[in-house]
Protein backbone atom coordinates (compact mmCIF):
# COMPACT_ATOMS: atom_id res chain seq x y z
CA UNK A 1 0.00 0.00 0.00
CA UNK A 2 1.58 3.24 -1.20
CA UNK A 3 0.16 5.40 1.59
CA UNK A 4 1.58 3.06 4.23
CA UNK A 5 5.03 3.22 2.61
CA UNK A 6 4.89 7.00 2.48
CA UNK A 7 4.05 7.27 6.17
CA UNK A 8 7.01 5.02 6.98
CA UNK A 9 9.29 7.16 4.82
CA UNK A 10 8.35 10.33 6.70
CA UNK A 11 9.15 8.80 10.06
CA UNK A 12 6.39 6.55 11.36
CA UNK A 13 7.14 2.95 12.19
CA UNK A 14 5.17 0.46 10.11
CA UNK A 15 2.92 -0.55 13.03
CA UNK A 16 2.26 3.09 13.85
CA UNK A 17 1.34 3.79 10.23
CA UNK A 18 -1.05 0.81 10.15
CA UNK A 19 -2.84 1.88 13.33
CA UNK A 20 -3.05 5.52 12.26
CA UNK A 21 -4.53 4.59 8.87
CA UNK A 22 -7.03 2.28 10.58
CA UNK A 23 -8.12 5.11 12.87
CA UNK A 24 -8.49 7.51 9.95
CA UNK A 25 -10.70 5.05 8.09
CA UNK A 26 -12.77 3.83 11.05
CA UNK A 27 -13.40 7.10 12.82
CA UNK A 28 -14.01 6.88 16.57
CA UNK A 29 -13.50 3.19 17.39
CA UNK A 30 -12.61 0.72 20.15
CA UNK A 31 -9.26 -1.04 20.27
CA UNK A 32 -10.77 -4.32 19.06
CA UNK A 33 -11.93 -2.75 15.78
CA UNK A 34 -8.60 -0.96 15.28
CA UNK A 35 -6.70 -4.21 15.87
CA UNK A 36 -8.86 -6.05 13.34
CA UNK A 37 -8.50 -3.36 10.68
CA UNK A 38 -4.74 -2.92 11.16
CA UNK A 39 -4.02 -6.64 11.32
CA UNK A 40 -2.18 -6.28 14.63
CA UNK A 41 -2.74 -7.99 17.97
CA UNK A 42 -4.70 -6.01 20.55
CA UNK A 43 -1.83 -5.73 23.13
CA UNK A 44 0.38 -4.34 20.37
CA UNK A 45 -2.29 -1.84 19.33
CA UNK A 46 -2.49 -0.47 22.88
CA UNK A 47 1.25 0.22 22.85
CA UNK A 48 1.12 1.81 19.40
CA UNK A 49 -1.86 3.99 20.32
CA UNK A 50 0.11 5.28 23.30
CA UNK A 51 2.97 6.24 20.97
CA UNK A 52 0.62 7.94 18.53
CA UNK A 53 -1.00 9.93 21.33
CA UNK A 54 2.41 11.29 22.30
CA UNK A 55 2.93 12.25 18.66
CA UNK A 56 -0.41 14.12 18.73
CA UNK A 57 -1.85 11.91 15.99
CA UNK A 58 -4.42 10.01 18.08
CA UNK A 59 -6.70 11.04 20.94
CA UNK A 60 -8.82 9.15 23.44
CA UNK A 61 -12.57 9.63 23.48
CA UNK A 62 -14.54 8.62 26.58
CA UNK A 63 -18.02 7.28 25.89
CA UNK A 64 -19.57 6.15 29.13
CA UNK A 65 -17.28 3.51 30.56
CA UNK A 66 -15.73 2.78 27.19
CA UNK A 67 -12.46 4.21 25.90
CA UNK A 68 -12.46 4.85 22.19
CA UNK A 69 -9.80 6.28 19.92
CA UNK A 70 -9.90 8.57 16.94
CA UNK A 71 -7.32 10.00 14.57
CA UNK A 72 -6.43 13.65 14.80
CA UNK A 73 -5.98 15.77 11.70
CA UNK A 74 -3.29 14.61 9.25
CA UNK A 75 -2.08 18.22 9.36
CA UNK A 76 -0.43 17.25 12.64
CA UNK A 77 2.02 15.09 10.67
CA UNK A 78 3.28 18.22 8.92
CA UNK A 79 3.40 20.05 12.24
CA UNK A 80 5.53 17.27 13.74
CA UNK A 81 7.90 17.31 10.77
CA UNK A 82 8.17 21.11 10.91
CA UNK A 83 9.03 20.91 14.60
CA UNK A 84 11.72 18.31 13.92
CA UNK A 85 13.13 20.38 11.05
CA UNK A 86 13.35 23.46 13.27
CA UNK A 87 15.07 21.42 15.97
CA UNK A 88 17.55 20.03 13.43
CA UNK A 89 18.34 23.50 12.07
CA UNK A 90 18.90 24.86 15.58
CA UNK A 91 21.21 21.95 16.42
CA UNK A 92 23.19 22.10 13.17
CA UNK A 93 25.78 24.75 14.21
CA UNK A 94 26.69 22.76 17.33
CA UNK A 95 26.82 19.50 15.39
CA UNK A 96 29.18 21.07 12.84
CA UNK A 97 31.40 22.31 15.66
CA UNK A 98 31.88 18.83 17.11
CA UNK A 99 32.10 17.06 13.75
CA UNK A 100 35.48 15.33 13.88
CA UNK A 101 36.36 15.44 10.18
CA UNK A 102 39.09 17.59 8.73
CA UNK A 103 40.38 16.84 5.21
CA UNK A 104 43.80 18.10 6.33
CA UNK A 105 43.85 15.86 9.39
CA UNK A 106 45.72 12.54 9.03
CA UNK A 107 43.48 9.50 8.71
CA UNK A 108 44.78 6.73 10.98
CA UNK A 109 43.81 3.08 11.32
CA UNK A 110 45.34 0.04 12.99
CA UNK A 111 45.47 -3.54 11.69
CA UNK A 112 46.34 -6.35 14.07
CA UNK A 113 47.56 -9.91 13.73
CA UNK A 114 48.62 -11.97 10.74
CA UNK A 115 45.40 -11.41 8.80
CA UNK A 116 45.61 -7.67 9.41
CA UNK A 117 49.20 -7.44 8.18
CA UNK A 118 48.43 -9.56 5.11
CA UNK A 119 45.52 -7.24 4.36
CA UNK A 120 47.83 -4.22 4.56
CA UNK A 121 50.38 -5.84 2.23
CA UNK A 122 47.58 -6.64 -0.20
CA UNK A 123 46.38 -3.03 -0.07
CA UNK A 124 49.88 -1.69 -0.72
CA UNK A 125 50.55 -3.80 -3.78
CA UNK A 126 47.02 -3.41 -5.12
CA UNK A 127 47.53 0.36 -5.00
CA UNK A 128 50.92 0.05 -6.70
CA UNK A 129 49.51 -2.18 -9.44
CA UNK A 130 47.10 0.63 -10.32
CA UNK A 131 49.87 3.25 -10.14
CA UNK A 132 52.80 1.65 -12.02
CA UNK A 133 54.85 4.87 -12.10
CA UNK A 134 54.91 5.22 -8.29
CA UNK A 135 57.59 3.70 -6.13
CA UNK A 136 57.51 1.86 -2.83
CA UNK A 137 59.90 3.06 -0.13
CA UNK A 138 60.85 0.71 2.71
CA UNK A 139 63.07 1.17 5.75
CA UNK A 140 63.31 -0.82 8.93
CA UNK A 141 64.70 -3.69 10.95
CA UNK A 142 64.56 -6.69 8.65
CA UNK A 143 66.23 -9.01 11.16
CA UNK A 144 63.53 -8.30 13.76
CA UNK A 145 60.86 -8.86 11.12
CA UNK A 146 62.22 -12.26 10.08
CA UNK A 147 62.59 -13.32 13.72
CA UNK A 148 59.14 -12.24 14.93
CA UNK A 149 56.84 -12.32 11.90
CA UNK A 150 55.34 -15.69 11.12
CA UNK A 151 56.85 -17.39 8.09
CA UNK A 152 53.51 -17.11 6.29
CA UNK A 153 53.64 -13.31 6.60
CA UNK A 154 57.17 -13.10 5.18
CA UNK A 155 56.30 -15.50 2.37
CA UNK A 156 53.20 -13.47 1.52
CA UNK A 157 55.30 -10.31 1.29
CA UNK A 158 57.77 -12.00 -1.07
CA UNK A 159 54.89 -13.32 -3.17
CA UNK A 160 53.18 -9.95 -3.55
CA UNK A 161 56.48 -8.14 -4.15
CA UNK A 162 57.49 -10.59 -6.89
CA UNK A 163 54.32 -9.69 -8.81
CA UNK A 164 55.01 -5.97 -8.59
CA UNK A 165 56.60 -4.04 -11.44
CA UNK A 166 57.03 -0.85 -9.42
CA UNK A 167 60.36 0.58 -8.41
CA UNK A 168 61.25 -0.28 -4.80
CA UNK A 169 63.92 1.46 -2.75
CA UNK A 170 64.80 0.15 0.69
CA UNK A 171 67.20 1.03 3.48
CA UNK A 172 68.10 -1.58 6.08
CA UNK A 173 70.59 -2.34 8.81
CA UNK A 174 74.02 -3.60 7.79
CA UNK A 175 73.63 -7.21 8.92
CA UNK A 176 73.73 -10.70 7.44
CA UNK A 177 69.94 -11.04 7.29
CA UNK A 178 69.52 -7.86 5.25
CA UNK A 179 72.20 -8.89 2.75
CA UNK A 180 70.59 -12.32 2.30
CA UNK A 181 67.20 -10.68 1.92
CA UNK A 182 68.56 -8.35 -0.78
CA UNK A 183 69.87 -11.25 -2.86
CA UNK A 184 66.51 -13.02 -2.71
CA UNK A 185 64.35 -9.94 -3.28
CA UNK A 186 66.49 -8.74 -6.18
CA UNK A 187 65.91 -12.06 -7.94
CA UNK A 188 62.16 -11.63 -7.44
CA UNK A 189 62.06 -7.99 -8.51
CA UNK A 190 65.01 -6.50 -10.38
CA UNK A 191 63.67 -2.99 -9.71
CA UNK A 192 64.26 -3.48 -5.97
CA UNK A 193 67.29 -1.51 -4.74
CA UNK A 194 68.65 -1.75 -1.20
CA UNK A 195 71.16 0.37 0.64
CA UNK A 196 72.48 -0.03 4.17
CA UNK A 197 72.64 2.58 6.90
CA UNK A 198 76.09 3.49 8.10
CA UNK A 199 77.28 3.63 11.69
CA UNK A 200 74.93 6.39 12.88
CA UNK A 201 72.46 3.91 14.39
CA UNK A 202 70.14 1.00 13.61
CA UNK A 203 66.47 0.43 12.94
CA UNK A 204 64.74 -1.42 15.77
CA UNK A 205 61.54 -3.48 15.87
CA UNK A 206 59.71 -1.61 13.12
CA UNK A 207 59.39 -1.92 9.37
CA UNK A 208 58.09 1.12 7.50
CA UNK A 209 56.64 1.60 4.03
CA UNK A 210 55.79 4.73 2.06
CA UNK A 211 53.61 4.79 -1.05
CA UNK A 212 51.30 7.41 -2.50
CA UNK A 213 50.16 9.53 0.45
CA UNK A 214 50.36 6.65 2.91
CA UNK A 215 52.84 5.70 5.62
CA UNK A 216 52.60 2.21 7.14
CA UNK A 217 54.47 1.42 10.34
CA UNK A 218 54.70 -2.31 11.10
CA UNK A 219 55.55 -3.34 14.63
CA UNK A 220 57.78 -6.40 14.25
CA UNK A 221 57.55 -7.61 17.81
CA UNK A 222 55.87 -10.89 18.69
CA UNK A 223 52.47 -9.14 18.85
CA UNK A 224 52.42 -7.84 15.30
CA UNK A 225 50.31 -4.93 14.14
CA UNK A 226 50.43 -2.11 11.62
CA UNK A 227 49.56 1.58 11.87
CA UNK A 228 48.38 3.14 8.61
CA UNK A 229 48.61 6.93 8.31
CA UNK A 230 47.17 8.72 5.29
CA UNK A 231 48.58 12.23 5.06
CA UNK A 232 50.30 13.93 2.14
CA UNK A 233 52.32 16.26 4.37
CA UNK A 234 53.51 13.52 6.73
CA UNK A 235 54.46 11.22 3.85
CA UNK A 236 56.32 14.01 2.05
CA UNK A 237 58.31 14.71 5.23
CA UNK A 238 59.24 11.05 5.65
CA UNK A 239 60.07 10.78 1.95
CA UNK A 240 62.46 13.74 2.25
CA UNK A 241 64.18 12.16 5.26
CA UNK A 242 64.42 8.85 3.41
CA UNK A 243 66.03 10.51 0.38
CA UNK A 244 68.62 12.16 2.63
CA UNK A 245 69.45 8.78 4.17
CA UNK A 246 69.42 7.12 0.75
CA UNK A 247 72.10 9.43 -0.61
CA UNK A 248 74.43 8.55 2.26
CA UNK A 249 73.53 4.85 2.38
CA UNK A 250 76.03 2.10 1.62
CA UNK A 251 75.63 0.20 -1.63
CA UNK A 252 75.53 -3.59 -1.46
Amino acid sequence: MELLKNLVKIGLEEKQAKVYLACLQLGTSPVLAIAKDSGLKRPTVYLVLDDLEKMDLIEEVKKGKKTLYQAKSPDNIIANLSEKLTLAKNSLPTLKTIHNFDPQKPQIKIAEGVSGVRSIYNGIFTYLSHHPSEELIIFGALKDATENFQTSVIDYFYETMSNSHNSIREIGNDDTETRQYFRKSNRLNSAHEIRLIRDEGIFEQTDNMLYGNTLVIFSVKKEIFAIVIESKTIVNTYRTLFNMAWRSGKLI
